[in-house]
């Protein structure tokens, strides 16, 4: 059965800080909805399901940043969190030397001088992964190539798959199911980057994974002897040198295990110290008292940048963080959590979509699909859920589907161009 309904799009003007409003008729209609995935779980679901999980904090948190609920995520997250030492006086002068610059400026210009660069991310935080991909045509205009990625499934099935089907789908691997992950692979691979994964199988321990990641990484840049490679990295992994006091027993993180194996000095950028959190408390000290409005990074008059000091020693002391990497990048704070402006670049923009008159029980979940990509078994465009009807959906140029699906397995389709 057909449904009209009107579909009412805001497209947010960032430059000009104006709305322009439109008005079209979709032709919805009913069909029957599944995931294409090897997996049994779903890979996608409501906020309701989630709520039942209080206890399994990462992977909770995780669930909510599919599904594009920031704040939800925070709220869990803030769960593991500690209240952070506050600045002395004496701190707070000393970063007041350092001002704010553009992050990705800087990290393109020092790129120039390396072979290979490794940048982390929190995996409840899909902001990182769109800094990420902010960076790769920069990157490209330098002679990187080659990108790999953790959360990207390190097997010859993954990269046959996405060779052939030209976008990531659902068994590409767990993070990448999120939809800002899924649109870095998708840009990557549309910009003629060679995607792969280094993630370790059959380590026993934490050393062990750290050891076989980096060995994965070294076999793969003896295939590319002088080709430029970009590392998409969780977390601790990014740190070069020995940890402190044998954190976590790795001896060394997989950045730190790279050099060791090949003698490459990677430029190292951490983007998990300088990011918002749900509660202000839990921030790092230095970021709480930051406002910005895109994500810089800190640099004095001598040209020093904040965080370099880490290079030298690996013993410094919190809050300033106690591990080592090249370059520290201070994230803005979302304005809003319901679509926040981190999301908006290039030719993305927000849509505002209303279906209050169709005929279908919510909460339900909003997909966006790529036209041309299969429905169900690609790592969808963006993800919204919704309980009155009523999304904002972040889209760019291209044609979609639009897919309504709810807790009853009842779902609509219609075409958005």
């Amino acid at each position: 059965m057909k449904h009209l309904f009107i579909i009412a799009i805001s497209l947010l003007s960032i430059a000009c800080n104006t709305k322009n409003e439109d008005q079209k008729k979709l032709d919805f209609v009913e069909f029957d909805f599944h995931f294409d995935t090897e997996s049994n779980e779903m890979p996608y679901n409501f906020s309701s399901y989630w709520d039942t999980f209080p206890t399994i904090v990462d992977r909770t948190a995780w669930e909510f940043a599919k599904i594009g609920n920031i704040e939800r995520m925070h709220e869990i997250w803030d769960t593991r969190e500690s209240i952070e030492i506050g600045l002395t006086q004496e701190q707070r002068d000393s970063f007041g030397l350092y001002k704010a610059m553009d992050a990705i400026d800087y990290i393109l210009n020092e790129a120039e001088e390396h072979r290979v660069v490794i940048i982390n991310e929190a995996h409840q935080m899909p902001q990182h992964r769109i800094f990420t991909t902010r960076l790769l045509e920069g990157l490209k205009r330098r002679g990187f190539k080659h990108l790999g990625m953790e959360g990207y499934f390190n097997t010859p099935q993954a990269d046959s798959i996405m060779q052939a089907n030209g976008y990531p789908i659902l068994d590409s691997g767990y993070f990448t199911q999120e939809p800002q992950f899924g649109n870095l692979i998708r840009t990557a691979f549309d910009m003629g980057f060679n995607i792969f994964g280094y993630e370790s199988s059959g380590h026993a321990n934490g050393k062990e994974r750290e050891i076989n990641q980096a060995r994965n990484i070294e076999s793969y840049l003896n295939r590319y002897p002088n080709e430029k490679i970009l590392i998409h990295c969780g977390f601790d992994h990014v740190y070069e040198g020995s940890m402190p006091n044998n954190s976590m027993g790795w001896g060394k993180a997989m950045a730190g295990r790279l050099t060791e194996f090949t003698g490459v000095d990677p430029l190292t950028i951490s983007q998990t110290i300088y990011s918002e959190k749900g509660n202000r408390d839990h921030e790092n000290s230095y970021y709480q008292i930051t406002d910005l409005e895109r994500p810089s990074v800190f640099v004095n008059e001598s040209g020093e940048l904040f965080g370099q000091q880490r290079k030298k020693t690996s013993l410094d002391l919190p809050p300033m963080g106690t591990f080592r990497y090249d370059i520290a990048v201070f994230h803005p704070r979302s304005k809003k959590y319901d679509r926040p402006q981190w999301m908006v670049y290039g030719d993305r923009k927000e849509v505002e979509l209303s279906f209050v008159e169709e005929n279908i029980q919510c909460p339900c979940l909003v997909f966006a699909y790529k036209k041309g990509e299969k429905v169900g078994k690609a790592v969808p465009y963006d993800i919204q859920e919704t309980d009155d009807k009523k999304v904002t959906l972040v889209l760019d140029k291209s044609d979609f589907e639009i897919v309504i699906l709810n807790q009853k397995n009842i779902a609509l389709k219609a075409e958005f161009n």
